[in-house]
């Protein structure tokens, strides 16, 4: 499903780890066609990302105020926003290898509604050549070490998005090596909320449990694969509300037993009825299915051929084992 994000105001501030100090901006980033084309980037990377994830953190918490008191004025965007970069600089500044990191603080508003995106930059470091002269005045190169921003095609690696209107509180997370041992640090540390399931979460416990269930009742033999992709990508086409619940129910819907049973399932393991996903695979993806034999042997074919047996047939032998017979094939490429 397809999202409108649209950037109208940008600030930025850096941490030095390096040098322990913050330098914070006296004013926001101006807005001109190249630099928009970075932030929009930048924040399509963050709302389509797979790991962006939903916390719980109450309508009181204070980065949920500080952020709907920056839709307030100039002032108060600058003033809160030097809070913010000053409480994650003390706590980023004492973790094993942070890099240095520019943070941008993104109003913008997503389907209508107003966010507070928080994008940690974190700097990239790189070996170049630098020119330089020996004890008789020679000149030399050198390998040097650069520090760089990541481009606009870079993944967002560290991010809070406040939702303003609901209260909302979202967070892309990176792994740091903390007293020993690689852990995150974002949520544990700073904004110490309680994680709700991301999307991706969300599609794996119905992937899981619709799988289980038809295993058990053999309601869909073979086929509980292909038919969620199919069901995902008929939601993605005709850009209808993506619900696990709904299509685990759609999937079951000729056995109420084994329907009643999934559901069950999805929701002792935190899918609710309400839930609507985003799908961040392609639509090309999503049409495309691999069938794995127990001879090691794949074959790549589309959704719907393998549903309607489109020059495709599967014949279950009295022992249990399959036939598969392969049809109307004109050509052969082995790679």
């Amino acid at each position: 499903m397809d999202r409108t994000i649209v950037c109208s105001k940008v600030l930025m501030h850096m941490m030095d780890i390096e040098h322990h100090s913050v330098h914070y901006s006296e004013g926001f980033v101006e807005l001109n066609p190249t630099s928009l084309e970075y932030y929009d980037k930048k924040l399509e990377k963050l709302f389509y990302h797979p790991n962006l994830k939903e916390i719980s953190l109450g309508n009181f918490a204070s980065i949920v105020l500080r952020a709907k008191q920056m839709f307030e004025g100039d002032a108060e965007y600058l003033e809160h926003s030097r809070i913010i970069t000053k409480e994650w600089f003390d706590i980023a500044s004492l973790i094993q290898d942070m890099p240095n990191s520019n943070l941008l603080f993104i109003q913008c508003r997503v389907d209508g509604m107003d966010h507070m995106a928080i994008i940690k930059l974190n700097y990239k470091v790189a070996p170049c050549m630098v020119e330089d002269a020996d004890e008789n005045g020679h000149k030399i190169m050198r390998i040097s070490q650069r520090q760089s921003v990541p481009s606009k095609a870079q993944n967002v690696e560290e991010a809070i998005v406040i939702n303003v209107e609901t209260n909302q509180v979202y967070i892309v997370e990176k792994r740091f090596m903390i007293d020993g041992k690689m852990g995150y640090y974002l949520n544990d540390q700073y904004l110490k909320g309680q994680p709700l399931m991301t999307d991706k979460e969300k599609i794996k416990v119905m992937n899981k449990a619709i799988q289980k269930v038809d295993d058990a009742y053999q309601v869909n033999p073979l086929e509980s694969t292909c038919l969620v992709k199919q069901a995902l990508t008929e939601c993605m086409v005709e850009n209808k509300d993506v619900k696990p619940i709904e299509i685990a129910s759609k999937i079951f819907e000729k056995d109420y037993g084994a329907q009643e049973e999934c559901v069950e399932m999805m929701k002792d393991l935190g899918v609710s009825e309400d839930d609507v996903v985003i799908v961040n695979d392609s639509i090309e993806k999503m049409a495309k299915c691999k069938i794995i034999t127990d001879t090691d042997m794949e074959i790549v074919m589309s959704v719907e051929d393998y549903l309607n047996e489109v020059n495709i047939r599967k014949i279950l032998a009295e022992d249990g084992s399959y036939t598969l017979i392969l049809e109307h094939i004109r050509d052969l490429v082995v790679k």
